[in-house]
């Protein structure tokens, strides 16, 4: 429905929809609380998007978007896993919900053929920008796996609970964060 070159406003309103589907996951989210956070009507969401699975499938296309973007940003030359992961880990300081949203994917792709489709189709995408970042398949391997504990972590808000476990130092390790600079999700928003 929306072309290649989209306006800007689109863009607003998938940004609006990532911070919606970040909270709760594409099943847990309605196009109701989607419309809220965007700051329209439902009749308009459906109107501009078509369905909730195409909304779905447009904010994870957004999401992805800024996700290669940040390692492309930072490719070239020989491969630096340091680099690339200060790149998504910078990602997830500043767009945790563009993270968040293409890892809810996978958890919708087993039931939704449409959005498993487009799940594989960007990991897909940033497994070649990493290996056009001078990655050989093993250390993509490698580094796409700490990506995907990353995404683990974050989805469980494992920052925000680290006195429960023992894995305190397993998070901060990977995190290289302390949980005081990562922001509780879903915000206190709806």
């Amino acid at each position: 429905m929306i072309g290649q070159r989209r306006p800007a406003r689109i863009d607003e309103l998938l940004d609006a929809s990532m911070e919606a589907f970040a909270a709760r996951g594409y099943f847990g989210t309605t196009t109701a609380q989607v419309a809220r956070r965007m700051g329209v009507s439902q009749p308009y969401v459906i109107q501009t998007f078509g369905s909730k699975r195409e909304l779905f499938l447009q904010t994870h296309r957004h999401a992805g978007a800024l996700i290669v973007a940040a390692f492309r940003a930072v490719s070239g030359g020989e491969f630096s896993p340091s680099r690339l992961g200060a790149a998504y880990l910078e990602l997830v300081l500043t767009r945790r919900a563009a993270v968040l949203v293409h890892a809810h994917a996978f958890s919708a792709a087993s039931a939704e053929p449409l959005i498993g489709h487009e799940a594989r189709r960007l990991f897909d995408e940033v497994y070649g920008a990493v290996t056009a970042a001078g990655a050989s398949v093993a250390e993509a391997a490698a580094f796409l796996s700490r990506g995907m504990l990353i995404n683990n972590l974050l989805l469980m808000d494992a920052s925000q609970h680290l006195d429960e476990h023992d894995a305190r130092p397993l998070v901060e390790l990977i995190l290289h964060l302390r949980s005081e600079h990562i922001p509780v999700y879903p915000p206190n928003q709806e």
